[in-house]
C-alpha cells in the first residue's frame, strides 16, 4: 500500500468533502504539494504545521492523511492583522503555483525560514523578497545585476515586464511607460524599504506571478494584502 513516512507539512488550504471529511492541500519537503482526505470533526487551521502521513491503495489515488499533531502560526499572531494577511497570502500563493507531488525542497526551505522569522521587524519587506525568491525557484529569476540597455548598474530603476531584466534610470526614462518600477531594495537587500517601495515590489512580483508562474489571477488574500498596504497606516517596524 503506497504511503510516505510522517513528514512536517504546512497546511495551505482545505475544503469540506462530505460530512466529517476535508480535502487538504499541504506542502512537504520530500513530496512537495500533496492533496489528501482527512477525516476529522474539524480541520487544522490553514497555516498550521502538522506531522502528517499520507496513505493510499494506489500511488495515483487521492489517498488519506493522518495527523499526529499540529502547531498553528495563526495562534501566535491573532492580534496582528498585517502578519495574518501575509501568512494567508503566502499559503494561497503556494497553493496556486506549486504542481502536485513534485519535490520543491528549495521552496519548502525558503518558506520555513521565512515563517521562523515572522515575528521579526521588516516583515513586509521580507515577504516581498520571499516572493522574488519563490519566482526564482520556480524558474523565473530577475536579472538585477546589470542594465539590459547597457547603462550603469549603479542606478537600476526599472525592469522589463517581458524579460525581468533591470534597466538603469538613464536608459529607462524614455520608455518608462513600457517598464515597471524597480524598488532599489530588491537590488540591495540590506537597504531600508519605504512604504511606496514595498507597494511597488508587491505589484512587481504580483505581475510576474500572473504572467510567468501560471496564476491567472492572484488569490484574494494576496490582493487584500496589497490593498491594506496601500490604504492602511502601517507601523514603521513592519516595513
Amino acid at each position: 500500500m503506497p504511503s510516505f513516512k510522517t513528514e512536517n507539512a504546512l497546511l495551505l488550504s482545505f475544503r469540506p468533502l462530505g460530512e466529517k471529511n476535508y480535502l487538504l492541500s499541504v506542502l512537504t519537503k520530500e513530496n512537495g504539494r500533496c492533496l489528501g482526505v482527512l477525516k476529522a470533526k474539524h480541520p487544522p487551521q490553514i497555516g498550521s504545521f502538522c506531522a502528517i502521513r499520507w496513505q493510499s491503495r494506489l500511488s495515483e489515488q487521492l489517498g488519506h492523511f493522518y495527523l499526529d499533531d499540529s502547531h498553528s502560526f495563526y495562534a501566535d499572531f491573532l492580534d496582528d492583522k498585517i502578519r495574518l494577511y501575509i501568512f494567508s497570502s503566502l499559503c494561497a500563493v503556494l497553493n496556486e503555483v506549486l504542481p502536485e507531488r513534485q519535490k520543491v525542497e528549495q521552496i519548502y526551505m525558503l518558506t520555513v525560514d521565512f515563517l521562523n522569522h515572522l515575528a521579526e521587524p521588516c516583515v513586509i519587506k521580507r515577504y516581498a523578497l520571499w516572493e522574488v525568491d519563490l519566482l526564482k525557484a520556480l524558474g523565473f529569476g530577475f536579472d538585477l545585476t546589470a542594465c539590459a540597455g547597457g547603462g550603469s548598474a549603479d542606478d537600476l530603476a526599472f525592469i522589463s515586464p517581458k524579460t525581468g531584466r533591470a534597466v538603469s534610470r538613464e536608459k529607462g526614462l524614455p520608455y518608462a511607460h513600457l517598464l515597471l518600477p524597480l524598488p532599489s531594495f530588491l537590488c540591495r537587500r540590506t537597504e531600508k524599504a519605504e512604504k511606496l517601495h514595498l507597494i511597488q515590489a508587491l505589484s512587481l512580483t504580483g505581475y510576474f506571478l500572473t504572467t510567468h508562474a501560471g496564476i491567472r489571477q492572484l488569490p484574494p488574500t494576496r490582493e487584500q494584502l496589497l490593498y491594506v498596504l496601500q490604504t492602511a497606516r502601517i507601523e514603521s517596524e513592519m516595513l
